[in-house]
């Protein structure tokens, strides 16, 4: 069954449910059975279905030190942004649908509590909307209603995903393991227990795993929420809903949603896999009297300071090679640089979404090549525009290091 066959079963069921007077995410159960097959054999399937599904689920599990539960939150932050699509389909005359507060319960406990702020955007403007100012998001122009079903089947596919990878959690009997390889290992495999096999292998190799750097307490949501009204109106109410009034939407069910912490809390993995917590560096101590209160500063970046220190520890950016004989004078040329490299999907001085440290190239979130890259490839999703910039600014010191012929140290 192709996408485009999908679709239309999800659209009839949709409409089938508003003729029974309600308006909300889809609840067929033969849908859901036929949709859950396809993806536990096909993990591609996401990629017809253009939902963005490995750089939403990196986004939303990297950094968590328990899966279970932060599988449970990006299932909810999925239902509530196919609930915001089908409105648009369903109901495009109600005008409260048309704007959309970041401020509102549903937006800042659920979708920014479980998702990076430009992956949000990104999956709102595939509904219309785009960004009036820091609080409101509005429908500059209704897309096609092919569209907005497109987006909410999308979003469905991601809910079913995460209840395929909460099974292969269940059956491997621990949550408590890396999201990249969770995600490597449900990509490799063509059913749940191979997915599971697979994965105990690994485990088996590797007998105590680094400890990873939580994003944050769970916190209870238990309150269904709003994306259209203030986060104060939300606490005042024991049941807020996405309308002004009661909700002809599913009840959605409680989960457990990890808070995003401070950006120094998170792990910093910014030039390549095997990084612990970031921390400033420390400066010297002084001699005696010193307060133990004050703290070191870390210094400011900038990209001279980037590239000399780049240029001071020339060995870390190169790949490993096998000693050479001292009496050869020169290195012999290197097939492909050793440095990241922008892909020509980036425009000039565009911030890069993916890095693929297989390829060593760094990629748009919607680059045609990514299809491409082998599912053993180790491809990573670049958080927040700080990270992205320090990445890009990378890409320009290799750039010069390995490409122009006055850039050696």
């Amino acid at each position: 069954m192709g996408s485009s066959s999908l679709s239309e079963d999800y659209r009839l069921c949709l409409e089938r449910e508003l003729r029974r007077g309600r308006a909300g995410v889809c609840g067929d159960p033969s849908l859901r059975a036929v949709l859950w097959h396809i993806l536990v054999e096909d993990f591609d399937l996401h990629g017809a279905l253009q939902d963005d599904a490995l750089a939403l689920l990196t986004d939303g599990l990297w950094g968590r030190a328990d899966l279970a539960p932060a599988l449970r939150g990006l299932a909810r932050a999925f239902e509530l942004l196919e609930l915001a699509a089908v409105h648009l389909y369903l109901l495009p005359w109600r005008k409260e649908f048309t704007t959309i507060k970041t401020f509102s319960g549903g937006y800042v406990h659920v979708l920014k509590g479980t998702l990076s702020e430009d992956l949000l955007i990104q999956s709102f403007q595939k509904m219309g909307y785009v960004r009036r100012d820091a609080h409101r998001l509005m429908v500059a122009a209704l897309p096609p209603a092919r569209q907005l079903v497109q987006v909410a089947l999308g979003c469905f596919a991601l809910r079913l995903e995460c209840e395929i990878l909460g099974e292969v959690l269940a059956q491997l009997g621990t949550s408590v393991l890396p999201a990249e390889e969770l995600l490597q290992a449900r990509r490799s495999s063509v059913d749940v227990a191979s997915c599971v096999a697979w994965l105990q292998q690994r485990l088996a190799r590797e007998e105590e795993q680094p400890p990873l750097p939580c994003r944050g307490s769970p916190t209870g949501c238990q309150a269904r929420l709003d994306l259209y009204r203030d986060v104060q109106e939300d606490e005042g109410s024991d049941e807020a809903s996405l309308y002004g009034g009661p909700s002809p939407g599913p009840d959605s069910p409680a989960s457990e949603l990890a808070c995003r912490p401070r950006f120094w809390e998170q792990s910093a993995r910014l030039w390549g896999a095997g990084g612990g917590p970031w921390e400033p560096a420390e400066a010297s101590s002084p001699t005696s009297g010193a307060s133990e209160e004050e703290e070191p500063q870390p210094e400011a970046f900038s990209f001279l300071s980037l590239r000399r220190e780049l240029l001071s520890r020339p060995g870390d950016l190169a790949p490993p090679h096998t000693p050479r004989s001292p009496e050869q004078a020169s290195p012999p040329p290197v097939p492909e640089p050793p440095g990241y490299q922008m892909h020509t999907c980036l425009a000039p001085g565009a911030l890069p979404a993916l890095c693929c440290d297989t390829c060593r190239q760094l990629h748009a979130a919607h680059c045609a090549a990514l299809p491409s890259c082998h599912p053993g490839h180790s491809l990573r999703t670049l958080r927040g525009n700080s990270q992205r910039r320090l990445w890009l600014q990378r890409a320009q010191v290799d750039a010069l290091l390995y490409d122009s012929p006055a850039a050696g140290p």
